[in-house]
């Protein structure tokens, strides 16, 4: 689906929320919203499945996902995104496997990003590219200890 004006407006408003928004240039930023589509989303749609290759970025318009991690015996949630946030950035910036699934907890629209506009853009900014990397290690370090506390209850019963 294209994007109206309104729909670069609602991607833009996220893209001003994250700290390496304000080291974009014009330019820069022009050729990420050229680069995002829009995408229905359907209640149950597995976005993202956790061990896999990525290869987009999502802004959620409207709807709801939820954040999983796989656990022995059920996929564990560990949060819920509505509008105005996003996700599938990790993947793209470290290249390694989708460290998380998402699926959609309700019907809803989202902006899409393919790997190679985010990386040409995003990576190619030497600043931003380090404050990416910088905020994968600090979301990696947060699941890891997330992991570390779920095995320390579970050792103590």
């Amino acid at each position: 689906m294209s994007l109206s004006q309104s729909d670069k407006d609602s991607i833009k408003t996220v893209l001003e929320k994250l700290d390496w928004f304000a080291h974009l240039q014009p330019s820069e930023l022009n050729a990420l919203l050229l680069g995002f589509d829009k995408a229905n989303m359907v209640k149950d749609e597995i976005m993202i499945t956790e061990g896999k290759t990525g290869e987009i970025f999502y802004i959620i318009s409207t709807g709801a996902v939820g954040v999983f991690l796989k656990r022995k015996l059920i996929d564990q949630q560990v949060a819920t995104l509505g509008p105005g946030e996003f996700f599938g950035e990790m993947s793209l910036i470290s290249d390694e496997p989708r460290s998380a699934s998402v699926i959609c907890l309700e019907d809803g629209l989202v902006f899409t990003l393919l790997r190679s506009t985010f990386r040409k853009v995003i990576m190619s900014n030497p600043f931003i590219g380090d404050m990416m990397r910088k905020a994968v290690a600090t979301r990696r370090s947060e699941n890891r200890a997330i992991e570390f506390s779920e095995m320390m209850g579970k050792g103590m019963k």
